[in-house]
């Protein structure tokens, strides 16, 4: 009589049971990376305590429990999106609902661009009137890690070693290095002196102008 091979016993249910666990991590993992930059931001940091703090985009969600949490006044935008994009709407109507005051900058998302932008940001964020403050860009790794920089060596009494150092914790790539190098020397003279940078346009920051909530 013909005989089959047939599985040991336990084996079947075993697969079964390492499937079954690997579909359910892989769920967390997912919900994980989903729901979280909904719930607290990306590459957040207390910059000074209770008054300046770091991070990349906000959803609506994370940024009122960011007010709720800090008693923010102020937001600097870095260039998360252009005007009338969505991604802005949803920013500068977070803020409007939240009784926030935002400015946006126009830099690029490799942390280049005007200096005099990231200027106009720093004098927001060392005006006690601003506190609490936010400084944050699309992902909180270029642009915010090269104005934290700048506002570290600005105020805080950082080397430039040491600023660029912290950057590279949140990410910064070479880029940021190379523009905060560049810039730093004349940023920090400007700030001191109440002058612009020379060779480049002027910046005046005003509040982003409040639009309603249906276009």
């Amino acid at each position: 009589m013909e005989q089959f091979a047939t599985k040991p016993r336990g084996i079947g249910s075993l697969f079964g049971a390492l499937l079954t666990l690997a579909l359910a991590v892989g769920l967390a993992v997912f919900a994980y990376k989903a729901v979280k930059p909904d719930v607290w931001p990306k590459r957040f940091a207390e910059v000074v305590p209770g008054k300046v703090y770091r991070s990349s985009e906000l959803s609506p969600e994370a940024m009122e429990r960011l007010a709720k949490r800090t008693g923010l006044k102020t937001v600097i935008d870095l260039g998360v999106a252009p005007d009338g994009d969505p991604r802005d709407r949803r920013q500068q109507l977070t803020a409007q609902a939240l009784g926030l005051t935002r400015y946006k900058f126009d830099l690029v998302g490799d942390s280049t661009g005007n200096p005099n932008e990231y200027l106009a940001a720093l004098r927001i964020a060392l005006d006690p009137a601003n506190q609490p403050v936010l400084i944050h860009c699309a992902t909180g790794a270029q642009r915010t890690s090269c104005a934290v920089a700048l506002f570290r060596m600005a105020s805080q009494g950082y080397s430039l070693d040491q600023a660029l150092a912290e950057a590279a914790e949140f990410d910064a790539k070479p880029k940021v290095s190379e523009v905060t190098r560049a810039i730093a020397p004349e940023v920090i003279r400007a700030l001191q002196d109440g002058g612009d940078l020379p060779g480049e346009p002027s910046v005046v920051a005003i509040p982003a102008t409040p639009i309603a909530a249906r276009p």
